[in-house]
């Protein structure tokens, strides 16, 4: 339990130093989260991605959830990668965990900056089956929020995550048990030196 709570402390401490630094990264994170999990928008506008909820919308939302009463265990295995020019190394701390729709569950990903100079960068995500997307509902997540990492330094970060309980009456996942949720780093620093000289 005391390496839960530091991982959680560590994350929420990288959360809160990437989130002072803002700079003109900021139209690209806009850009991201117009093409995937805004909060706020409506199932049928956000097809294919995973909802995020607000604070306000999450503590509603977990306070009504249940576990389907004929829920089937869903396999939701984790997948991680970064581009190419990205010398870190991303893994899932677990392979997979196993879940019934409706009941929550918590994973974390380790990132570590295998380079001698700091590095900033955002990871960005697919769930797949795409149809399982609509049903997979992250609470909390690093994704599409800086994460800077100083030389050698090495992180955990949480993804706190339900399977929507609608999931079970789609038919069309009805032979569905397995589910990805597969996370890519890519690196987001420009040279800063650049604003310097304007």
């Amino acid at each position: 339990l005391d390496d839960l709570d530091r991982a959680i402390a560590n994350s929420d401490e990288t959360i809160e130093n990437t989130s002072k630094k803002r700079t003109k990264m900021d139209r690209f994170f806009n850009k991201l989260y117009s093409m995937s999990n805004v909060p706020g928008l409506s199932r049928k506008d956000n097809r294919g991605h995973a909802n995020t909820w607000t604070d306000e919308e999450a503590a509603q939302r977990l306070a009504q959830l249940k576990p389907h009463p004929n829920g089937r265990l869903i396999r939701v295995r984790f997948d991680a990668t970064v581009g190419d020019v990205m010398p870190w190394s991303f893994t899932p701390t677990q392979r997979d965990v196993r879940v019934v729709p409706g009941e929550t569950s918590l994973a974390f990903f380790t990132a570590k900056n295998n380079s001698d100079e700091p590095m900033t960068g955002v990871a960005t995500y697919n769930v797949f089956p795409a149809q399982a997307g609509v049903y997979f509902n992250k609470i909390q997540c690093f994704c599409f929020e800086e994460q800077r990492l100083l030389p050698g330094e090495e992180v955990d970060m949480p993804v706190f995550f339900f399977i929507d309980p609608e999931y079970v009456d789609d038919a069309a996942l009805a032979n569905c048990n397995n589910v990805v949720l597969s996370y890519t780093f890519f690196p987001t620093d420009w040279d800063d030196d650049d604003d310097d000289d304007e």
